[in-house]
């Protein structure tokens, strides 16, 4: 596994400058300007979800729903972005992979009740048994002799 991974990870910027200049030999600028383009969308993209992932995550708590498909999605465009930012074709293709991975909008039950037993944990007295029609008291009573 350890081999594995430094084979990629060396073999990553090998293969990316190889992809240089067998691809700018091919094409020249326009593969100059494709680096530039994919680089500026990148950074475009990591930025828009950083920018929106604050108020996406006030939106879900606030819904009570499971932020999990959330997490995994900003996570995914990320990364994404990283790797376009990350100059090559191979990241790139890399980059779009990832995008085309599709993400469940619904919340699976496994997420959501997942998240209904971490916030019943973090919140135990909020909603045992809460009735809002209920007008009655419970507890113990003893009348008093008045003297």
């Amino acid at each position: 596994m350890k081999l594995l991974l430094i084979i990629a990870v060396l073999g990553l910027p090998v293969m990316e400058i190889w992809g240089y200049f067998k691809i700018g030999s091919m094409y020249g600028w326009w593969y100059f300007f494709y680096i530039l383009l994919m680089g500026y969308l990148g950074w475009r993209m990591v930025k828009e979800e950083k920018a929106q992932l604050l108020s996406n995550m006030m939106n879900i708590m606030t819904s009570n729903s499971s932020p999990f498909s959330m997490i995994l999605g900003v996570a995914k465009n990320m990364i994404a972005g990283g790797l376009f930012l990350f100059p090559g074709i191979f990241t790139d293709i890399v980059a779009v992979c990832i995008l085309l991975i599709p993400m469940r909008q619904d919340n699976s039950s496994f997420n959501a009740d997942l998240f209904s037993k971490m916030n019943e944990a973090m919140n135990p007295n909020k909603n045992k048994h809460h009735d809002s029609n209920k007008k009655d008291i419970e507890g113990e009573f003893h009348r008093e002799k008045d003297d």
